[in-house]
């Protein structure tokens, strides 16, 4: 079979460096359909990646303006571009599915999908239909629209990330939802690294309010007081980047937190082996992969009290 998957942001080379968790779940789930199918993936072009590019047995086609990595949701010109180029360059490829990852590539999959005739899955990782605004602004009427847009003109398949997603998916479509969690591929967790010698704290996040990192870095500052020697890693990008380093100046912690931006992946995984414990606080979350990630590594956790967080953990297990 001959399969397009379609996401706004896409790593290169082997170097591997993943800015959130659905372009880690196009990766992993294209280099495994590449056994067995002809795999394509249209994604957004950014700076130092080329046009056009063969990985792990799938082709990764990057179109649009150049555009630099961003948590936010705004860019909306850009955005836009993005959907006109992927739309054009799709409806040209030989495939016989498409699957669009968020709201932006949900729309582009269902407009190759009509005019190639083909069937088209959406991959849900959350649902934000009426909570646009409050999660990221006056942005979200965009979001608003255009997720409820997708949503009136359907898809053949749903995919959602778990059973929270799919609750929340099932008030908008009669279609049957299928469940299908993330994972992880435990041999890039087999190596073993020796613990940081003092307490430390990591979190791999995108830096965005909903997040909410400044409640970790707040409650980090009071552990420090009793653990003197106790550090945190903040791992990730986003427009929220300023305001917490602001804050753990602020709270004279700054010398005991490192902002990290998207590490390469071994990287990533040997600084997950080596720290004491895993923090997610997140308000908003359609799953949190880095947990599972975390607990892979053998890491306690400290997540906020968000249901998608019992859900993804068992209700409350922590790592092995």
């Amino acid at each position: 079979m001959k399969i397009l998957l379609i996401t706004e942001f896409f790593p290169t080379g082997k170097n591997l460096r993943f800015s959130g968790g659905v372009e880690a779940r196009t990766f992993f789930i294209a280099k495994e359909l590449a056994k067995r199918n002809k795999v394509f993936i249209l994604a957004s072009r950014t700076k130092g990646t080329p046009t056009k590019e063969n990985m792990y047995g799938f082709t990764v086609l990057r179109v649009g303006p150049k555009r630099n990595y961003t948590a936010s949701t705004g860019h909306v010109l850009s955005r836009l571009l993005f959907i006109k180029d992927a739309f054009k360059i799709g409806k040209s490829l030989d495939v016989d599915i498409v699957d669009g990852g968020n709201y932006i590539t949900h729309f582009i999959a269902r407009n190759i999908a009509d005019n190639k005739k083909i069937p088209v899955v959406a991959w849900y990782p959350d649902v934000w239909l009426n909570n646009w605004i409050k999660n990221v602004g006056l942005y979200g009427i965009f979001g608003e629209i255009l997720e409820r847009l997708n949503l009136i003109r359907g898809f053949d398949a749903y995919i959602a990330i778990s059973k929270n997603t799919a609750d929340k998916l099932r008030k908008f479509s009669k279609k049957v939802v299928h469940v299908v969690y993330c994972g992880v591929d435990k041999k890039e967790f087999l190596a073993n690294y020796t613990k940081f010698k003092d307490p430390t704290i990591v979190s791999v996040s995108r830096l965005t309010k909903y997040k909410n990192l400044n409640t970790l870095i707040l409650a980090f500052a009071k552990l420090s007081l009793k653990l003197k020697s106790a550090r945190i890693f903040i791992v990730g990008a986003g427009p929220e980047e300023n305001n917490l380093k602001s804050l753990t100046s602020e709270l004279k912690i700054a010398k005991k937190t490192s902002f990290l931006k998207n590490l390469p992946r071994r990287d990533l995984i040997k600084l997950y082996k080596k720290s004491h414990v895993f923090s997610l606080p997140s308000t908003v979350e359609g799953f949190g992969i880095a947990t599972i990630e975390a607990a892979a590594a053998g890491l306690p956790y400290v997540n906020s009290n968000v249901s998608i967080h019992k859900e993804v953990t068992k209700d409350g297990l922590g790592g092995e």
